[in-house]
């Protein structure tokens, strides 16, 4: 294990089955029958064990879940920076405000565009107000936000934190529109309520013609590279980072990025073995650019490598 976070936490028990009524059950579509997935070899990392096996199968053969209730980010909102802009900047002057703390890598840099990886750990944030969000994620970006994928965790209008996707074409968000599911258990907008302080494994990786995105232990769908036109095989920035959507732009804005606690905390939420992909395999990343909005209120700790800490109470 690399990294610089809180020591490895696992679930005390097995993640249990999703609540029948958190997802439906629905046929394995033409396009996910019609495409096989890649090599579990592509995304083996330093550490390649899965924090919990595969949670049981949720629908019967042939059919794949689907939550009942995923709703798009409260804005269409552009993750990170602008492609090719490190440093700090400003809280949006907009009705609401976004924060951020986290590290982008070009991928000119690295020499592997395929795609990104990250060992997340999951939190559990105190939200303050029922119209904010959190969330951490890592991204395969193109251009300035024009085309990209992402996958993490976040918690809106529900108790717990959820698994995170998304995608944007021509520089529009698109949430899941597009997605194709395969796994039988592991789905967007899934509970990850028996994850919170474990760092599972996440990937993004463009295969076979298709952006593929890989939680804990199994493929779970991908997008097909279609949705672009054929024009997004490859990104030209890779992107890691905590953020807080702070509805009505609140000053002080109270809700936690993490688990809550400072970046320079060593206890802090931590994103490990940070990696580009190469197509055949994720390669650690050094030497990244750093992002942070705000540092009285969520800061970043980043001593270079391929681990960061990040988080914060939000001045509450």
């Amino acid at each position: 294990m690399s990294g610089c976070g809180a020591p490895e936490q696992e679930p005390s028990a097995a993640p249990a089955a999703s609540v029948e009524s958190d997802y439906r059950c629905e046929p394995l579509s033409a396009e996910a029958l019609r495409v096989a997935a890649p090599s579990a070899a592509l995304v083996l990392g330093p550490s390649a064990s899965a924090v919990t096996p595969s949670a049981a199968r949720l629908c019967p053969t042939g059919q794949v879940p689907r939550a009942t209730r995923d709703p798009e980010p409260p804005h269409h909102r552009a993750p990170m920076l602008a492609a090719n802009v490190p440093g700090d900047r400003p809280v949006s002057a907009s009705a609401d405000a976004y924060y951020y703390a986290g590290v982008m890598k070009p991928t000119s840099a690295t020499g592997f565009p395929l795609g990104v990886g990250a060992l997340i750990q999951i939190a559990d944030p105190a939200v303050a107000n029922w119209g904010d969000q959190v969330t951490a994620e890592t991204a395969i970006v193109q251009g300035a936000n024009t085309s990209l994928v992402e996958v993490g965790y976040r918690k809106w209008q529900t108790t717990y934190p959820t698994l995170l996707l998304g995608n944007w074409v021509g520089g529009v968000f698109k949430h899941v529109t597009g997605w194709v599911q395969t796994h039988s258990s592991y789905y967007p907008g899934m509970n990850l309520s028996a994850y919170v302080g474990a760092k599972v494994r996440f990937y993004i990786v463009y295969a076979g013609g298709n952006w593929w995105v890989w939680f804990n232990d199994g493929w779970m769908g991908y997008f097909p590279a279609s949705l672009w036109g054929g024009s997004f095989t490859s990104g030209d920035m890779a992107h890691w980072y905590g953020e807080v959507f702070d509805y009505g732009a609140r000053v002080p804005p109270i809700t936690d990025m993490g688990n809550g606690l400072f970046g320079t905390n060593p206890a802090a939420s931590a994103i490990d073995e940070m990696c580009t992909h190469s197509g055949t395999s994720c390669f650690l990343m050094s030497g990244a650019w750093t992002s942070v909005t705000n540092a009285t209120y969520y800061d970043l700790y980043y001593p270079g490598g391929s681990s960061l800490r990040y988080g914060g109470n939000g001045g509450g």
